[in-house]
């Protein structure tokens, strides 16, 4: 009997023990500056910073603050911002890489630039010829409509039927050259950018070889 009393003394002394050594304390600094010590979290605290002690008081574990719904989103827009940054590097690199494979030198680009060019300003160089004579054949037309109202003739249909598919015609040339000279903008563009890219890549290159 006293041998199993004192088992007994044994086991409940061995699990406070263990009871004990799991106990665990927490510790935070509020905003006044002023440290707490408890074995557990106050709820006001579970969200901020504060730091879990084991028994000897030596720090096992740090919690930071909990992130606001702003900071979190501001942590995600910067992760967005740097993906896209990442993806903007990954197409100027792969922009590089083509125009090396497409451009055997930089007097090549210059060439096919020129060639554009000159097809667009001849196609432009056409098109106001047509107008010109467009805006002669409407003249004639409208001349000889006027003569018509003078002498109390009534103009006939057919007259004015030719009048506005030639003002149709001279609109249209009207817009194809305004489209013909945004396109020489936007080539010439085009060039400049791809020359610079040429350069930058070639530039890199050269530093790869080098090195």
């Amino acid at each position: 009997m006293k041998k199993i009393m004192i088992l007994l003394v044994v086991t409940l002394i061995f699990s406070a023990s263990n009871v004990l050594a799991k106990k665990k304390m927490y510790k935070w600094v509020d905003e006044n500056g002023k440290v707490s010590y408890s074995d557990t979290v106050q709820p006001e605290q579970i969200k901020k910073a504060h730091e879990e002690l084991n028994e000897q008081g030596v720090v096992i574990q740090k919690v930071g603050n909990a992130r606001t719904d702003e900071e979190f989103y501001q942590e995600k827009l910067k992760e967005l911002r740097k993906k896209k940054e990442l993806e903007k590097q990954k197409r100027l690199e792969q922009k590089r890489q083509n125009i090396i494979k497409a451009y055997t030198n930089e007097k090549e680009i210059t060439r096919l630039n020129d060639e554009r060019l000159a097809s667009l300003e001849r196609n432009i160089e056409l098109a106001e010829q047509s107008l010109t004579f467009q805006r002669a054949s409407k003249e004639e037309l409208m001349s000889r409509a006027a003569d018509s109202e003078r002498n109390g003739q009534v103009v006939s249909k057919a007259l004015k039927s030719r009048i506005a598919i030639i003002e149709d015609k001279i609109n249209y040339q009207l817009k194809f050259i305004e489209v013909k000279k945004k396109e020489i903008n936007r080539v010439q563009l085009k060039f400049e950018q791809d020359l610079k890219t040429y350069r930058e890549a070639k530039s890199a290159q050269n530093n790869e070889v080098s090195h």
